[in-house]
């Protein structure tokens, strides 16, 4: 980027002059503006902040020197003069060298004198330029440091400490945004950060692990118009930019003094535990906002794990996935801790993995490769990764028993229906039916669901239905001695069954 160069004199020739003798952008420089008086270079040197001013010392309504002055009252002390004059007095060059005008051209101008002097100053700018960012990094280097030992808890010494309340007074409070994101993306999101952070001098991006970044920002304590709520703003617009990335970020509370900005990263930290429940991962949560949301360590681990290890005992597909839909209801309600969740999910996954182990030995298939079990450090799975988690493995584990079984249940589903039709006229039940086969009264169910199409109790009916029509049509027997001879103990219960089934009463059926 060039340099800026205001001219000014009260002879408009003489403009005209500097503007095409002087090759300013060979040199560095753009003519920013032409002023004919002090005065009015003033007002264009607030408005525009020229680095480098070439002036004429002798002008009406106020002079050259006058001018430098004052702009120097102002404590603008950066900005380079050359003073151009007819007149080779040595006080008005003891004068100048008092407000800081190292450079001095006579009139009429010497066009090689006055590139020389140009080229010079441009020179200096550059070196300056080189120094001030050094010293601008080296500034900034120092209070990242003392900001990340505020942040991890590090006592401060008392020169630190006098560093850092002098850096407070740059805001009116102080805050940490946390964030969190995988190491392999890291990269690529400080790129995207930066760019929408970039701009405002109260934000320091601070790396604390490979997955965890704090965000420290100043803001305006009672302002709604305040830098703060745009830093915010950009926050928000930051963390809907980052829907793409496996990131979640979260605000703690607000504190006064960056000697305490410790006490917001913890808040932070809390708040962030949300980010395993919330759905959405767009959206920077704020401590606020959560901190009358407590979790809970305690939870019925046994029934849990019993209920989940019975299904596949029963061989119960439909009951292990209400299994995991009660406790992703139950957990989310009363906000089990991530951690006690997280550890309770991947003992499950390690049970069911040494239940299915013969089972797993053998299958060798693609679908054995979804049972993938998730390491605990791992802090950026969120229970919906979890649940997810459970029901994949559900649709591998039931699959593979499934299979196995099928074949051995066919033999013995034939056995228990050849029983069910000699003795569907006695009081049974697959409770009974169960007990006899050594088979568990829901797994037998399962069984004759597969192989039948239909449940036992529709069975059963279905049977006594049909030899009732039979016995019907013999007209040896009462209705009621019908119900009881195909099994019913109660008239009518047999009675509404047989409705069901014909769509007319026993006495309608037998006029057909």
């Amino acid at each position: 980027m060039a340099f800026k160069v205001l001219l000014i004199d009260d002879e408009p020739w003489a403009l005209e002059g500097l503007q095409l003798c002087i090759p300013w952008e060979s040199l560095g420089f753009e003519v920013c503006a032409l002023c004919g008086n002090g005065a009015e270079g003033l007002e264009r040197m607030e408005e525009l902040k020229p680095d480098l001013v070439m002036v004429d010392i002798h002008m009406p309504v106020m002079d050259g020197l006058e001018m430098i002055e004052e702009w120097r009252r102002r404590g603008n002390w950066s900005t380079k003069f050359i003073i151009l004059t007819g007149y080779s007095d040595f006080g008005y060059a003891r004068k100048a060298l008092k407000f800081r005008v190292s450079r001095y051209l006579l009139k009429p101008l010497d066009e090689e004198q006055a590139e020389s002097e140009v080229r010079a100053i441009g020179q200096e700018l550059i070196k300056e330029q080189e120094q001030l960012y050094i010293g601008q990094v080296a500034q900034r280097e120092q209070e990242i440091l003392a900001i990340k030992e505020a942040l991890t808890g590090t006592a401060l010494s008392t020169e630190a400490a006098r560093f850092m309340e002098s850096l407070s007074r740059s805001a009116d409070v102080w805050n940490v945004c946390l964030v969190q994101v995988s190491g392999e993306d890291y990269s690529r999101w400080n790129s995207i950060a930066a760019e929408f952070l970039h701009g405002w001098n109260a934000i320091y991006m601070i790396r604390l692990r490979n997955d965890l970044v704090s965000i420290v920002f100043g803001d305006a304590a009672h302002s709604s118009q305040g830098s703060g709520e745009s830093v915010r703003k950009r926050l928000e617009a930051l963390a809907r930019h980052l829907a793409g990335f496996r990131a979640f970020m979260a605000i703690g509370a607000a504190e006064s003094s960056l000697t305490r900005i410790g006490h917001s990263r913890i808040t932070a930290e809390e708040a962030l535990l949300h980010a395993f429940y919330e759905a959405e991962r767009n959206e920077v949560l704020e401590y606020d906002a959560l901190k009358e949301h407590v979790f809970q360590r305690h939870y019925d681990q046994v029934e849990l794990l019993d209920r989940m290890l019975g299904t596949f005992h029963l061989i119960d597909h439909a009951a292990y996935r209400a299994v995991v839909d009660h406790m992703n209801q139950s957990f989310r309600q009363t906000r089990v801790h991530p951690d006690e969740a997280r550890k309770f999910v991947i003992y499950l996954l390690h049970e069911i993995r040494a239940y299915m182990g013969e089972q797993m030995e053998k299958d060798s298939g693609p679908s054995n490769r979804l049972f993938e079990i998730p390491n605990l450090d791992e802090v950026l799975l969120t229970f919906d990764d979890l649940i997810g988690m459970l029901h994949s493995c559900g649709r591998v584990c039931f699959e593979l028993l499934l299979k196995e079984n099928a074949a051995e249940a066919q033999g013995i589903v034939q056995d228990i229906n050849d029983y069910i039709h000699t003795h569907f006229r006695e009081g049974l039940t697959i409770k009974l039916l169960a007990e006899r086969f050594f088979l568990h009264p829901a797994y037998l169910g399962q069984l004759l669901i597969r192989k039948n199409g239909i449940g036992f109790n529709e069975l059963l009916h279905n049977l006594r239905i049909e030899e009732a029509c039979r016995l019907l049509q013999t007209n040896l027997y009462k209705n009621s001695e019908v119900a009881e001879r195909v099994g019913y103990a109660s008239y009518n219960h047999f009675l509404k069954q047989f409705e069901k089934r014909l769509e007319m009463s026993p006495n309608e059926y037998k006029k057909t």
